[in-house]
């Protein structure tokens, strides 16, 4: 795995999370539209057999979801301190505002107050820095 991998491997994990997240939203709006139980002569319609089925997703879920959370904030603790080894505090910044809280270039460019061309050449400079002092290739 590359630096740039192992980095970008956070926001992919993020992405992941908020993506199960909205299912989870989605799973509950779900079990709250349920139909009650409707009764027909001997036989017993809908309701209590496909809330549990939701309800046993939504655990499911909740389960995976609180997991991989747990998982990111390892991984962000973890890129945190092999951040810190680039020992310049502008790389840091930019390297911590792309990789662990999500922004982009532009965003960082603006953020920081410089060019988008300058935060690119930052942003090399500065992986490069990371590589070294973590042993990347």
């Amino acid at each position: 795995m590359t630096a740039k991998e192992y980095l970008r491997s956070i926001r992919y994990l993020d992405n992941a999370i908020n993506a199960k997240q909205s299912e989870l939203d989605r799973l509950r709006h779900d079990a709250q539209s349920i139909k009650g139980i409707a009764y027909d002569k001997d036989k017993v319609q809908g309701g209590i057999s496909d809330s549990m089925k939701v309800i046993d997703k939504i655990i499911e879920l909740s389960n995976v979801i609180n997991s991989e959370i747990n998982r990111l904030v390892d991984l962000k603790s973890q890129a945190h301190d092999k951040i810190e080894k680039v020992c310049n505090e502008k790389f840091v910044s930019l390297l911590t505002d792309i990789y662990i809280n999500g922004y982009t270039l532009e965003q960082v460019a603006e953020k920081m107050g410089k060019s988008y061309v300058t935060i690119c050449e930052w942003h090399g400079q500065a992986l490069n820095i990371f590589r070294q002092e973590n042993g990347y290739t």
